[in-house]
This record gives C-alpha cells, sequence and structure tokens, in this order.
C-alpha cells in the first residue's frame, strides 16, 4: 500500500530535509522529482498554505461578529428622559433626553425595516432577509475563496520506467481547498444546532432561529464533500498512470476508505432530515439518528485526515458539551434537585390533563404546581411522557407566570395523539364524580430566551397570538399587567381563534384579564378575533360562562360585516371567515395606543403564514430618521415564534 507521500510523488533520501506544513504532510526537500513534478509540488504546498490562511479568516470573522454583537448588547443605553409639559400645561409628556440613545434606536430601526420581512419564501422558508443575509455571506465568502489562490496551470509528467504521462492540474489544489473548508464550517454547523447554544448566549437570538443556517450548511459541507471526493477520484482513476493500477492502490487506503464512510453518513444526515424522510420515519427517530451518526461523521473525518483534527476536536467537544449540559439537567432532576422528591432515581411530577374538543383535533391543557422560579416568562420546557414512552420529549412553551406550569398542546399526529387518547379516558372519584386524568411527567429545562424579566425596560407591547400561540403570549401579557414598571404604557393583548369554544383554553385567564382592562388602573384591552362562524353547540349562555362574569352584549352588524360583542375594553370580533389585517392591528395599535415615550414591542406566535405577514407589518413602521428626530414614530420590535395554530 503506498504512504500518503509516496502519492505525492516525494522521494526522500538520507540527506533529504522535511518541511512541515500545518495540515498537510510534510514536504520533501529538495526535490529530486522531474521539473514538471517539483512545480506541481511547489503549487500544491502553496495552494495548501493559502487554503489554511482561508480557514483562518473565516473564523476570525465569525469570532470578530460575535464580539461585536455581544458588545453592543452590553453597551446599549439605557434611556434617559425629560418632561415637558403639554400646550396648555396640564400633561407632562415624556421624551427621550439623550442623542445617543435616539441615535443608538435609529440605526436599529433602519436595520430592522430592510432585513426583518420575509423574502424568497417560496424556496427557502419562512425565514427573514438577515438570515438570508447571513447566508449569502457565507455562501459568497466560501465561492470566491475556493477559486482564488489556485494556481491554473497543467503539467504532463512522465512515469517512470514507462512510456505512459501524468497529467497533474489545479484540480487536486481545488479538491483539497473545499474539503478544507468543509472541515472549518463543521463545528461552526455543530453550534448551529445546539440547544446549550453559546450563540444564543452571545447573541441573545433563541437557539430555534438558528436551524435554517444549520441545515443550508450542512447541505454546504454536502456539496463540498462530494466536489473533494469527485476531484480526487479523477485524478487518481483518470489524470494518473497506470490505470487501474493507480486507482486500486488509492482506493485500498485507510485513509481514503474513512474518507467513503464519512461521504455514507453525511449523506444519510441529508436524506433523513428531508421532510419526507421524517414523516416516513418520525421526528424523534429522525432526532436520534441524527445525534448518532453525527457523532460517527466526526470521527470517520477525523480518521480519513488526522492534519486537521483539530476541527473535528472543536465539533466533539462542542456537541458533548450541549448533551453533557442536558444530561446533567436531567440527572439534577432525577436526584431530586430543583424541587421534586429527594434522592436519587427517576423522579416524575404529576399533572392533570383537560381535554377541549374541536373539529380540528383537539387540545389538552396540561396543568401542574411548581413553587420553583428558575425560569422566566418566554422560556420552555421538554416533556417526557413516561407513561407513553421514556424516549421521546417535545418542547412546550409555558402558557403561565412563574410559580406554576400550563401547556397548551394541540392534538395532531405521533405523540400528541397518544397524549389524547390518555386525556380522554374517563375516570371518577369513589362518589362517581368525574375528575381529570393525571399522569406523570418528566420536565427537562428551561430553554429559551426570556420576554421579560425584572430588570426589563418598560416598552409598549403588542402580543398577538393565533391559536395555541397563546401559550407564548399569554404568560407574558399577565406578568406586564402585572409589573408596576409598566403601567404608563399601553398592552394590547389580541387573539385569533377558530372558534369560539377555543375560549375555554384560558377561560380563568381570560377573566382576570377582562378585570385587569376594565380596572382602568392601567393602560390594557383584550381583544378575540373568531375567524369562523359561531359554533351551534356553544351557545351564548356557554360563552356568558366562558368568560366568567363578561356580560355579552347582544351581537350587532358592524359596517364592515363583522359581529361584535363589547365590554369596555375586552371585546370579541367575528370575522365571518376571514382573518383580521395584522397590518391594521398593528397600525391602529401604534396610532391611537402606544405611548411614543416608550418603544414598542410586537411579540407574536401562530402559523408560518402569519409570522409572515406581520413581519412586513412591523417593518413598515421602523423609520430610523423619524426615531432619530425624537417624532411619534418609533421603532418596533417584533419576537416571532412559528407554531401550528
Amino acid at each position: 500500500m503506498l504512504s500518503v507521500i509516496q502519492r505525492h510523488i516525494q522521494e526522500a533520501s538520507n540527506t533529504s530535509l522535511l518541511e512541515p506544513h500545518w495540515g498537510y504532510v510534510n514536504r520533501v526537500l529538495p526535490c529530486t522529482n522531474d521539473v514538471g513534478s517539483c512545480e506541481y509540488l511547489d503549487s500544491v504546498y502553496w495552494m495548501h498554505d493559502v487554503s489554511m490562511l482561508y480557514t483562518f479568516i473565516l473564523w476570525a470573522a465569525i469570532g470578530f461578529t460575535l464580539i461585536v454583537i455581544f458588545a453592543l448588547r452590553v453597551s446599549e443605553p439605557w434611556p434617559s428622559w425629560k418632561k415637558t409639559q403639554d400646550g396648555h400645561g396640564d400633561q407632562i409628556i415624556r421624551r427621550p433626553a439623550s442623542l445617543h440613545y435616539r441615535s443608538w434606536r435609529a440605526v436599529r430601526a433602519t436595520f430592522r425595516k430592510w432585513i426583518l420581512p420575509e423574502a424568497f419564501v417560496a424556496f427557502f422558508g419562512n425565514v427573514t432577509r438577515l438570515q438570508l443575509l447571513v447566508l449569502a455571506i457565507l455562501l459568497g465568502y466560501l465561492l470566491i475563496f475556493s477559486f482564488v489562490g489556485i494556481v491554473y496551470k497543467t503539467w504532463i509528467t512522465p512515469v517512470k520506467n514507462s512510456t505512459l504521462h501524468n497529467t497533474r492540474t489545479r484540480l487536486g489544489g481545488f479538491a483539497d481547498r473545499v474539503g478544507a473548508l468543509a472541515y472549518a464550517l463543521t463545528p461552526l454547523t455543530i453550534a448551529l444546532s445546539s440547544r446549550e447554544s453559546i450563540l444564543t448566549l452571545i447573541t441573545g437570538i433563541p437557539y430555534q432561529s438558528f436551524n435554517f443556517l444549520h441545515r443550508w450548511l450542512g447541505r454546504i459541507i454536502l456539496i463540498q464533500s462530494f466536489l473533494h471526493t469527485l476531484g480526487w477520484t479523477l485524478i487518481e482513476g483518470r489524470f494518473y498512470q497506470p490505470q487501474p493500477t493507480t486507482f486500486k492502490n488509492f482506493i485500498n487506503e485507510t485513509y481514503i476508505v474513512w474518507g467513503c464512510v464519512a461521504i455514507f453518513f453525511i449523506t444519510f444526515l441529508y436524506i433523513f432530515s428531508l421532510r419526507w424522510a421524517i414523516a416516513l420515519t418520525g421526528y424523534e427517530v429522525f432526532r436520534k439518528a441524527h445525534y448518532v451518526v453525527a457523532g460517527l461523521y466526526l470521527g470517520a473525518c477525523w480518521a480519513h485526515w488526522s492534519h486537521l483534527a483539530c476541527w473535528m476536536i472543536a465539533s466533539l467537544g462542542i456537541f458533548g458539551l450541549d448533551r453533557g449540559i442536558r444530561l446533567f439537567r436531567t440527572a439534577m432532576i432525577h436526584s431530586g434537585h430543583g424541587g421534586g422528591t429527594k434522592g436519587f432515581g427517576f423522579h416524575c411530577v404529576q399533572l392533570s390533563l383537560r381535554y377541549f374538543h374541536d373539529e380540528d383535533g383537539g387540545v389538552i391543557r396540561l396543568k401542574l404546581q411548581d413553587t420553583r422560579k428558575s425560569w422566566a416568562v418566554g422560556q420552555h420546557y421538554f416533556l417526557t411522557f413516561p407513561a407513553l414512552t421514556i424516549w421521546q420529549s417535545h418542547p412546550f412553551t409555558v402558557a403561565s407566570v412563574p410559580g406554576q406550569h400550563h401547556f397548551i398542546i394541540r392534538c395532531r399526529k405521533g405523540e400528541t395523539s397518544r397524549l389524547k387518547r390518555l386525556a380522554t379516558q374517563t375516570s371518577t372519584t369513589s362518589e362517581g364524580v368525574p375528575t381529570l386524568n393525571q399522569t406523570p411527567v418528566v420536565l427537562c429545562g428551561p430553554y429559551g430566551t426570556a420576554l421579560l424579566t425584572s430588570k426589563s425596560q418598560p416598552t409598549n407591547i403588542l402580543a398577538i397570538a393565533g391559536g395555541t400561540g397563546v401559550s407564548l403570549t399569554l404568560p407574558l401579557v399577565l406578568a406586564a399587567t402585572a409589573a408596576p414598571d409598566f403601567a404608563e404604557v399601553a398592552v394590547d393583548f389580541v387573539w385569533i381563534i377558530r372558534r369560539q369554544s377555543n375560549l375555554q383554553w384560558i377561560a380563568s385567564e381570560l377573566d382576570g384579564l377582562k378585570r385587569r382592562a376594565s380596572s382602568g388602573a392601567i393602560n390594557f384591552r383584550v381583544h378575540v378575533y373568531v375567524t369562523q362562524v359561531m359554533d351551534d353547540t356553544f351557545t351564548a349562555q356557554n360563552l356568558e360562562k366562558c368568560l366568567l362574569g363578561v356580560s355579552s352584549k347582544p351581537a350587532s352588524e358592524a359596517s364592515n360585516g363583522e359581529r361584535r360583542i363589547d365590554e369596555l375594553d375586552f371585546n370579541i370580533t367575528y370575522t365571518n371567515s376571514e382573518h383580521p389585517s395584522l397590518c391594521n392591528i398593528v397600525s391602529e395599535f401604534k396610532d391611537s395606543r402606544s405611548s411614543s415615550a416608550f418603544r414598542t414591542r410586537v411579540i407574536g406566535s401562530g402559523p408560518a403564514s402569519m409570522g409572515h405577514d406581520l413581519r412586513a407589518a412591523v417593518a413598515k413602521w421602523n423609520d430610523g430618521p423619524k426615531v432619530l428626530r425624537d417624532e411619534k414614530l418609533w421603532d418596533m420590535s417584533l419576537d416571532w415564534d412559528d407554531r401550528m395554530g
């Protein structure tokens, strides 16, 4: 079997010197081959050194970008205020006094105006221009530096002891270049998929938002791997002579065998991450197989080219840290730390299940009491139901404020359909009174970024949810309307549902929100949109009972054909099978509800199409120059979470 050095037409003697090249085999000097072969070796080693330089520049740019983002986050100015009276001397108006603060907000508003909307949805799906911009920058870098620094020359060199000739071209250097860049991208790809994400800690962006880049970088690495393999297959199977002896010796080398194994693993990862494959095998099979095969792929890459093992070591370190933290969390839960039964073992907590039937498959509300305060509004947990299986866990946003855990789950296929059967099983007390079903559950988390903390700046809040997306917005509104710092801002809760019977999901919370809205102590309104006709089985009496005290007035025909039920700042609108305009909702809130002294946050969750419209509506209201001039039109941010309604 030929050695790597022999394959690179280098012959060493007692007088030879070995010149080290980082990430490659040592260069044998002086070169004793023919002139063409020596020139080829010069170009090969020069191209390799340039390739290493480009990988370092890539990571230097990534590191610099992350440092800048982190520095901007920690240095964000806190608003200072000046108070002026209106023309009549009656009302005190608060205005931001700091030019630094206004300039900061103006830059962010301009940035958000152009990168927040979605683009090329038919091809890329529901992703923002920012995500596409980051992908385009990476693709541009890879495209340029895959070809820059390549020696575009061909050498025809003789084969010793024969009349044959080898054809040596720039293809070897190009194949090595794309292979080196694929290795350098691997740690970034692993980091983008990590649930315990260091990128989230640095940027403040939820780890779910990195999934798009993770998928596309995986595809880029797949293409680079095939180009690398194709290049060396052509070189060893066609351009080098004699054949087929040269190719047989090449394909039997150990590091080439490991390269073929790595190609098989990355192809498996790609195929079984496609939607049809996930639908065929199930999400949990995909997730577990993805972990195992990804680890095997990293090991195969290490064995293929150990000179660049640093990238695989970094990838395995990120992968192991993510899994290790998760296992540590699970071990702490099972040993009784953080609340729960003391002592080591597999401990579960009991939760109650309540099922709400509808034509879309039904909804389950899970409820358990928990006094732990180690999570914040907007975060989610991964839930495992041992009564169903211990091998699956699914993420669910907590639909309540800290101190208790409520989850609202739409019943679909897979695990949630089995949970539905568990929730619909009837049970009674010894006196024959129906009771709520209970089941054990294991919680792992919390994960995600907090939407509201005790240190959050007061802002106008427009919370818009579609269907079960209310899990994200409901606790936010409950927390904001109870916080003294938010007394001067406007808070609106908008919920878009299909049927009025869906109001039962959060009946008690709606009653509390109705009381807060009607108290007049805070600037708070609730608006529920029902997009389908009134349920025949859900009468007006049921509606009144569901709202726990809302005195429903008879439905009247509005000028736009909608039917409304209003009371003070709590109203329900029936839209006759049409979805309300999110652009109009956002515009109305900005024009007539929000305080110009505070910036505005829109928090939304629901179907992807709803997110598409909401991003466009929020981007419309961002105008940097007007923010800088301290006009009423302030910058508006958006926190969005995709969810089926």
